[in-house]
């Protein structure tokens, strides 16, 4: 539990904050400004335009700045006041779309994991029982995009701004955003051409290790023999790249976690 005399390890994490008086993250492109006051809380944040994507600091510390002089602020009133605030990241709430920074192909028979980044948001709920969910905010908002093979076929997704890797060495590690191992197998007699991939960010629980990565479970995407389909499975443990994991966050939709079989289209396009 952090006060607004020492820095806590991590951006998340359970908080107590001082009367009267703001705590400020500013984790990426954001920054957050909380104050609690009698009965009520105030929460603000600002996304910078000119942010450094390749910047792996943050911040936390007091501030006499105001939550409402922020681009967005809102304001929560209780009758029973509680102090205690618990910051968690989640994944988006849609797939993720990401691209190799050059396309390629796989062979009949082959495999190759690759490496994606996701965007992340942040969770702010009180320490009730059940815990009181205030809001969630987007640390680094995506831009939309369509994943199909059609306008009338396919989904809304986000589009990562990021390329995945082959190599995770090549994979730049931001506080702001999770990697997933991911997982390709071709089992069809035909070349795979890997341009985009769909990432199930819903299905994926967060995990942190020890210098503070997020990553997610390893998902293991299999083009079937006819090459018409897919079966997508998520792996119930952390990827094996991660020392000392620990789970912060199940996934968004749970009952929907194991091996899926989807249409080729709808996991390579």
């Amino acid at each position: 539990m952090a006060t607004e005399f020492d820095k806590p390890p991590h951006w998340w994490g359970s908080f107590t904050l001082p009367h009267e008086q703001s705590l400020q993250w500013r984790i990426g492109p954001l920054t957050l400004v909380v104050c609690c006051l009698d009965g009520e809380w105030h929460i603000g944040h600002h996304r910078a335009d000119d942010f450094d994507s390749d910047d792996t600091t943050w911040e936390f510390q007091p501030t006499d700045q105001l939550p409402e002089t922020l681009d967005n602020h809102s304001r929560y009133i209780f009758s029973k006041m509680v102090k205690r605030l618990t910051l968690t990241p989640r994944l988006a709430d849609r797939p993720i779309i990401s691209r190799p920074r050059i396309p390629f192909n796989l062979t009949a028979g082959e495999e190759v994991t690759l490496y994606v980044s996701s965007p992340l948001w942040l969770e702010l709920a009180l320490e009730t029982s059940p815990a009181t969910v205030l809001e969630e905010v987007a640390i680094q908002r995506p831009s939309d995009t369509w994943f199909g093979p059609s306008t009338l076929e396919g989904e809304l997704c986000y589009a990562s701004s990021t390329h995945c890797r082959i190599n995770l060495a090549e994979l730049p590690q931001r506080v702001h955003r999770a990697i997933t191992p991911v997982l390709i197998r071709n089992q069809a007699d035909t070349t795979l051409t890997v341009e985009r991939l769909n990432l199930p960010a819903p299905l994926l629980s967060i995990y942190a290790c020890a210098d503070g990565q997020l990553w997610t479970p390893r998902v293991t995407l299999t083009r079937g023999k006819h090459g018409d389909m897919a079966e997508l499975k998520i792996d119930d443990k952390p990827p094996a790249e991660i020392k000392s994991p620990e789970l912060l966050r199940a996934p968004r939709n749970p009952t929907n976690v194991g091996a899926l079989i989807r249409a080729f289209n709808a996991v390579f396009n």
